[in-house]
């Protein structure tokens, strides 16, 4: 039996994947922070899609704690033929405003937890082929974006990172991934950010359950960018046409907005 390995899975858009992926007849495993009801999660999905189902809690920007969900995977003997690199998170501020400890929580998550999931369970897809790897990066990976300077730099190197594993591993039958959905209204930070700032925030919201419908049957189907929503694709093509001359000022307007209406 094999499974799929879905990380930032107790709600929101993880939470929607392992639906998907379980509706689908695929066996789960969920993997989120502690105290985040993952068991209950859990027997909900075995129980209303008949599939098996296991969970394993964790704070991925802590020292080790990849390394621990690999060999909790290996103790329990669950095969993976598909990895979902779905935890991340990110926020609106200034850069000097962020604090040390917020940077390097950001880099730990969104960066480094994704490489080492993947460098660690790589062997396993490639055992396991045909495999698929997704890797959940964001619109913002696409141009420079001031005020979410850090969130939008990591999600440029998770893009480029599994461009380049895309081409790596197609001899090996390991099909590589990226998300790049717009804002996706999962929790009350990005609801704030939706409500403040403005006409292109709102323009690039698609629902966390169409985002993961679409992101699994893309996946699933061997599509290496999967964009959510057709405004959000033709938004992107027009933005690659603005020189970063303009662009960079429309977005800074943007990211002053909501920092306005997010410190009243």
């Amino acid at each position: 039996m094999y499974y799929t390995l879905i990380t930032g899975a107790s709600n929101g858009l993880g939470l929607e994947m392992a639906e998907r992926c379980a509706s689908l007849g695929r066996s789960i495993l969920v993997v989120s922070l502690p105290n985040e009801n993952l068991s209950q999660i859990a027997d909900d999905i075995r129980v209303r899609h008949s599939v098996s189902t296991d969970y394993y809690e964790c704070n991925l920007t802590l020292s080790n704690s990849t390394q621990e969900v690999y060999n909790w995977v290996h103790k329990k003997g669950y095969k993976i033929n598909f990895l979902i690199n779905n935890a991340g998170f990110g926020g609106v501020g200034s850069f000097d405003s962020y604090s040390f400890e917020y940077v390097n929580r950001m880099i730990d998550l969104n960066i480094k937890s994704v490489t080492q999931l993947t460098h660690l369970f790589m062997s396993d897809l490639k055992a396991n082929a045909p495999a698929n790897l997704l890797n959940v990066s964001s619109m913002a990976a696409n141009f420079p974006f001031p005020y979410k300077s850090i969130y939008a730099a990591s999600k440029v190197y998770v893009k480029n990172f599994s461009l380049a594993l895309s081409e790596e591993l197609k001899p090996f039958q390991v099909s590589v991934s990226i998300l790049q959905p717009g804002a996706v209204p999962t929790n009350e930070v990005v609801k704030n950010q939706l409500r403040t700032g403005g006409f292109l925030a709102r323009l690039s919201s698609v629902s966390p359950e169409n985002v993961a419908h679409t992101a699994i049957s893309g996946a699933l189907s061997g599509q290496r960018v999967i964009t959510p929503g057709y405004k959000n694709r033709i938004s992107l093509f027009l933005m690659k046409l603005i020189p970063t001359v303009i662009s960079l000022p429309l977005l800074a307007k943007q990211g002053r907005k909501m920092m306005a209406k997010k410190t009243k």
